[in-house]
């Protein structure tokens, strides 16, 4: 049996990749705000780049508010300019980090559902091309 083909949804790919950094924004808030005063240094530290990430992510959205579902294209351009740009960042800070550490592990995790985000909403060729940006490996 055939897989079913997939047609490129920006706007949802977009919809879905916003909702899951605002979430893993607010957990890491949450986070931060349980924290003893003891921890809380090695926790805002453990968080750091869990929520530049996903501020990154999320700013597009927030620079246009409400506003940005009425621009055409804006989700396309999210999806192939932004989100590359996003992922650049991701690179280095996974690159710069060990990988046992949960700052690592948390990273991880919201790529992963960003990927499976891209595969739900468009095809390989376009998810790739929207991961990579002009990288192509």
């Amino acid at each position: 049996m055939q897989a079913p083909r997939v047609h490129n949804d920006f706007k949802q790919a977009m919809g879905s990749i916003v909702l899951t950094a605002g979430a893993a924004l607010a957990e890491a808030e949450r986070a931060s705000d349980k924290a003893s005063a003891l921890s809380r240094k090695t926790t805002e530290q453990d968080l750091r780049l869990t929520r530049e990430f996903c501020r990154l992510l999320i700013a597009p959205v927030e620079e246009f508010g409400p506003a940005y579902a009425q621009i055409p294209g804006f989700a396309e351009t999210y999806c192939r300019t932004h989100l590359s740009a996003a992922t650049d960042f991701l690179r280095k800070a996974m690159a710069t980090h060990d990988a046992s550490g949960a700052e690592y592990k948390r990273l991880t995790h919201i790529a992963g559902l960003i990927e499976r985000v891209l595969k739900l909403h468009l095809d390989e060729k376009t998810a790739i091309k929207c991961w990579f940006g002009d990288r192509i490996p």
